[in-house]
């Protein structure tokens, strides 16, 4: 064999052992996380004149690269909006990552593709829906600060109130 073509396979092996170490290092950090929760919204003039019990079960997928990059994705997730008084309930199941990167100057952009909300009842059709593509940025130390939208497509509304009463009526 010439030394040219044994120089071209020690080249490609060489090469394939550099790209193993940068493939491994950009591996992300995964956390599972199974989610159950029920907490009741009060009754009040800012939502509804019955309390409603809400429950969401399913699990969060997040994967942290090393570029900084979060991306939380949600699988056989769902939530349950009841009126405690009638027990009359809407549902919504969601699908879509959420994708949160730092801007390294205190804020994040997050972008929030699929379905983050979808709510339906007979005779309504839709009546909430937070379903498209959504692009924000936060303050990553004041959750009170504003968000500052960049790009909304879809259907994006923006408050469940009094739509969600009338639905549970």
């Amino acid at each position: 064999m010439s030394f040219t073509r044994r120089l071209i396979p020690a080249g490609a092996a060489a090469l394939m052992l550099a790209l193993v170490p940068v493939a491994a290092a950009a591996a992300p950090s995964v956390t599972i996380t199974p989610w159950n929760s029920t907490r009741t919204i009060a009754a009040s003039t800012d939502t509804c004149p019955f309390p409603i019990v809400v429950h969401s079960e399913g699990t969060f997928r997040e994967s942290v690269y090393s570029d900084g990059r979060d991306v939380t994705t949600v699988s056989d997730f769902h939530i349950t909006w009841t009126n405690a008084e009638s027990g009359t309930s809407i549902h919504s199941v969601l699908g879509g990552p959420v994708i949160a990167r730092s801007n390294g100057d205190g804020t994040s952009t997050v972008t929030v593709n699929g379905n983050d909300a979808l709510f339906t009842a007979p005779g309504t059709g839709v009546f909430f829906a937070d379903v498209g593509r959504l692009v924000y940025v936060v303050d990553d130390s004041d959750p009170n600060v504003p968000p500052v939208v960049l790009q909304s497509t879809g259907h994006q509304d923006t408050a469940l109130f009094p739509a969600v009463c009338a639905a549970l009526a």
